[in-house]
């Protein structure tokens, strides 16, 4: 995190989190006025302090992640985890490993520049990409034979569940996958916004 960025990034962390200005600033040694001036940009937080928020974030994610994933690899349901930032591969489910064997290896790979199809659309679009960074989008649903330009394992057609969730600053997606008809349209079918899946 850049000192301009810091406090936006930790209000949002806390806040996803549920976790309270005074909480924080006992945590940093701080007084909670002071976690409130960095988070409305009116101070920096020294770069010691600065240092000890980045390692509180990083551990908490990853922490969280490795809990998530674990989840997701014992599921028989084909499901996968990426993060958004170069769609990076970060975990599958063992129904995932019976669909796609050869992807399921390639936990931790980049796929952003493979991408094609409906993923590419989405990932492609300036509008939706920035949306789903802001947690504006928090679903997407579409059908399609293949999402790589990778040749490792057979397509077929499938219908798609994306779920953007946050942790810390990164985004991430979990995706799920089905079968559908062989003459179901491919395409995006839905976009899920935010506002629209609290109002129900």
């Amino acid at each position: 995190m850049t000192e301009f960025d810091i406090g936006e990034k930790l209000k949002l962390w806390r806040r996803s989190n549920g976790i309270k200005q005074d909480v924080m600033a006992a945590a940093l040694g701080v007084s909670q006025a002071t976690v409130s001036r960095w988070e409305n940009g009116l101070d920096l937080p020294s770069i010691e302090i600065s240092r000890r928020i980045t390692d509180l974030i990083a551990k908490q994610i990853r922490d969280e992640l490795a809990i998530e994933s674990r989840f997701i690899e014992k599921l028989s349901s084909v499901q996968a985890i990426f993060d958004i930032d170069g769609i990076r591969l970060q975990a599958t489910s063992l129904g995932c490993t019976r669909a796609w064997p050869l992807f399921s290896k390639l936990v931790g790979r980049a796929f952003e520049p493979r991408m094609v199809g409906e993923s590419r659309i989405v990932i492609d679009d300036s509008v939706s990409r920035e949306a789903i960074i802001k947690g504006d989008i928090a679903m997407i649903v579409g059908v399609s034979t293949r999402h790589l330009d990778l040749e490792v394992d057979s397509p077929f057609r499938h219908r798609w569940i994306s779920r953007f969730w946050f942790h810390g600053h990164r985004v991430f997606t979990t995706l799920a996958y089905e079968p559908c008809d062989a003459d179901t349209p491919i395409g995006i079918e839905q976009i899920f916004r935010l506002e629209d899946i609290s109002k129900r």
